[in-house]
């Protein structure tokens, strides 16, 4: 069976042990403090790679220096995991416990559509990968792990058994406290117990009839979990945001216009164009702080199959 290959390279004498893994002692599986959490978000990733593209400038950058242009050629193999497999017992290699690593099943049906990427075989692994006390948080579509970044162990693996839809791809995970949050393709937000992996809710985000399907990496700001999800039907486009703890819905905002009076109505060649037209929130936007401002960008302009050209549909 094929399966996903992790890389972990380190090797240079010249680095202290843990830094490139983080803190990864006896902290392992500990999450992120919920009370200075946008405080930390709010700064360059140094020791972990909290959140989509590490901090909430969407930079993808880490200020750590040990490794440089002059040490980066002594980088050597640290180990590299075959473990990660998709599907029901995708737990991967033994743990240092002995047995494998727990699946725990998830989904709203008890019989999974097999979908290549998802339900088994190698993983299609395309989004960012979590390390937050040297514990990294992997996902695919309708799959979670967790693995111990100082050797490859998987501590646990969560799948969701899904009813179908589109599998393009998974971006990521957000977490909060000891939570994760995890989007799958069939329209729900799942929160998962970053320590077992164990499903503490999940949350229908759009309605799957309707071909609506999900791979954004949700962001957390304050207690909001920011959710994008996208469609290639003749649909709206709309953020949202649950609360963290619970699941509630705090509230949702359509990215075109709905009524005559919303931002943008006017320049529409019809109030029935401007509820079809589309604005799908795929990717994971920039917060700032100091503004208490969400900054994400919208792609899917629609009709993208009806003959009508847009704007006069």
């Amino acid at each position: 069976m094929t399966k996903t290959t992790i890389w972990l390279m380190a090797g240079l004498s010249s680095l202290l042990p843990g830094a490139l893994l983080g803190q990864a002692v006896a902290a392992a599986g500990t999450g992120l403090n919920p009370a200075t959490l946008t405080q930390q978000l709010a700064q360059p990733a140094t020791d972990a790679w909290p959140t989509y593209a590490g901090d909430y400038s969407q930079r993808r950058y880490s200020v750590l220096d040990q490794v440089n242009r002059t040490n980066v050629s002594g980088l050597t193999l640290a180990w590299k995991s075959d473990a990660l497999t998709a599907g029901p017992g995708g737990g991967g290699r033994p743990g240092r416990g002995g047995g494998g690593a727990p699946t725990i099943v998830g989904g709203v049906t008890s019989t999974a559509v097999p979908v290549p990427g998802s339900s088994s075989g190698a993983p299609r692994i395309t989004g960012s990968i979590l390390q937050v006390n040297g514990v990294l948080y992997i996902s695919s579509p309708d799959n979670a792990w967790a693995m111990d970044a100082r050797d490859g162990t998987v501590l646990w693996h969560y799948w969701w058994t899904t009813r179908g839809g589109d599998h393009i791809g998974n971006r990521g995970m957000a977490m909060y406290g000891d939570s994760l949050y995890l989007e799958v393709p069939e329209d729900y937000l799942i929160s998962l117990d970053a320590k077992t992996g164990k499903e503490r809710w999940h949350k229908e985000i759009s309605d799957y009839s309707q071909q609506y399907f999900s791979t954004t990496a949700p962001v957390v700001v304050g207690d909001h979990v920011l959710v994008g999800t996208s469609s290639n039907l003749d649909q709206p486009g709309f953020l949202q945001s649950f609360n963290a703890d619970t699941g509630a819905l705090q509230w949702k905002a359509y990215l075109v216009p709905m009524k005559k009076g919303d931002p943008g109505w006017e320049t529409w060649g019809s109030m029935d164009a401007a509820q079809h037209g589309g604005a799908m929130p795929w990717l994971s936007g920039s917060y700032d702080p100091a503004t208490k401002l969400y900054i994400f960008g919208t792609g899917n302009p629609i009709p993208a199959y009806s003959t009508g050209p847009r704007g006069t549909a």
